[in-house]
C-alpha cells in the first residue's frame, strides 16, 4: 500500500508522520516534529500569539516537503485544539494556504477522539485484553479526549474537554517548580470536569499523547493512581528547565508534565481504574488508517476542509 502522511498541528508540538498501513497497523516511513507551542496564552488571550503563526506556517511547509520526499504529495494538515479554539486560527490557516499550498482541517473534537482511539487500539496491539471496553484518554495541551469503547465495535462514548496539558498549568501552577497545593488543586478540580459514566469493573485506562508518552522516560513502576501523585511530586522538586536537562525532555513538556501527570492520576481515580496504560499510537496513526481505507475504497482521502 502507498505512504501517507499527516501533520499534526497540537497545542504544543507541529508532527509529521509517513507511514504505510500493514495488517491494520501503521509502520512509520520518517517522523519529525518542532515545539511551536501554538497553545501557549490562547487560554487567557483568546489568540495564538502572533509570533508563532509564522514559526508553524513555515514547519508545515518543511514538512510537507519532507512527505514528498517519501512519496507523499499532499499530506492531510490536522489542527486541534489551539488552532480551533483561536480567534486568530485562520490567519494560520491563510499562512498555510499562501507558503505550502495545503489546506489545513480543523479537527472537531468529537473526531479528534475519534482518531486517537482508532489510533491506540492499533497501537496496543492484538495481545491487549479486550475483555471490557477500555477508556482512552488523549490528554493533548489545550484539551483532552476521552473515548469509551473497544475494538471491535468503536467508541461508544466520546467527551472533548478543557484539560489539556497547557491549559491546566496556566490556571493552576503559578510558580516553577510547582508549588505542592497547586497540584492539590488541579487534583480536585479535574472530577468535576470529568463526565459521570459508569464502566465496567476491570475497564483499561490507556493514555495517549506527548506528556503520556513522556511519563514512560521518568518511570518504569507501574502507573497507578498512587505512583502518579508521588511521581509528580518528585518531578516538582525541580524547575522545569533542571528536569528537562536531567531527563531528556523538552523545556515546554518538562514544565506541563507535572499537571499532566495529575489530570491523569485524577481521570485513573473518577473511573476506578487499577493502572494507566500508555499507547504510542494517537491521532496521527488513526487519521493515516482512515486516509489508507479511503484510498483503498476510492474515496478521497483528505476529506472535506
Amino acid at each position: 500500500m502507498s505512504p501517507q502522511a499527516v501533520i499534526d498541528v497540537g497545542s504544543n508540538t507541529i508532527h509529521l508522520l509517513v507511514g504505510e498501513v500493514e495488517d491494520g497497523a501503521v509502520m512509520p516511513i520518517t517522523g519529525e516534529k518542532i515545539s511551536a507551542r501554538l497553545g501557549s496564552g490562547v487560554d487567557k488571550t483568546g489568540s495564538i500569539e502572533d509570533l508563532r503563526i509564522p514559526i508553524a506556517a513555515e514547519a508545515i511547509t518543511l514538512f510537507a516537503r519532507l512527505a514528498a520526499m517519501h512519496g507523499v504529495s499532499e499530506p492531510a494538515v490536522l489542527a486541534t485544539s489551539a488552532v480551533r479554539d483561536a480567534e486568530n486560527g485562520p490567519e494560520l490557516i491563510e499562512e498555510v494556504r499562501e507558503r505550502a499550498g495545503l489546506k489545513m482541517r480543523l479537527v472537531s473534537g468529537e473526531e479528534e477522539a475519534l482518531l486517537g482511539f482508532r489510533g491506540a487500539v492499533s497501537a496496543l496491539g492484538p495481545d491487549f485484553s479486550w475483555d471490557t471496553p477500555a477508556l482512552v484518554v488523549d490528554l493533548g495541551g489545550g484539551s483532552a479526549q476521552l473515548i469509551l469503547g473497544d475494538a471491535i465495535n468503536g467508541p461508544r462514548k466520546q467527551v472533548s474537554l478543557p484539560l489539556g496539558s497547557n491549559r491546566t498549568t496556566e490556571r493552576f501552577v503559578k510558580h516553577d517548580p510547582p508549588k505542592s497545593s497547586e497540584l492539590e488543586a488541579l487534583r480536585e478540580a479535574v472530577p468535576g470536569m470529568l463526565p459521570d459514566w459508569k464502566v465496567n469493573e476491570g475497564t483499561a485506562v490507556v493514555a495517549i499523547g506527548g506528556s503520556a508518552r513522556a511519563i514512560l522516560k521518568l518511570t518504569s513502576d507501574t502507573l497507578t493512581v498512587e505512583r502518579l501523585v508521588k511521581l509528580a511530586a518528585k518531578i516538582s522538586r525541580k524547575p522545569s528547565a533542571v528536569l528537562a536537562r536531567d531527563e531528556g525532555l523538552a523545556p515546554e513538556r518538562a514544565r506541563v508534565m507535572p499537571a499532566a501527570i495529575i489530570t491523569l492520576a485524577a481521570v485513573l481515580d473518577h473511573f476506578g481504574g487499577e493502572q494507566l496504560t500508555v499507547a504510542r499510537g494517537g491521532i496521527r496513526e488513526g487519521a493515516i488508517l482512515t486516509m489508507a481505507e479511503e484510498t483503498s475504497n476510492g474515496g478521497d482521502p483528505k476529506g472535506e476542509t
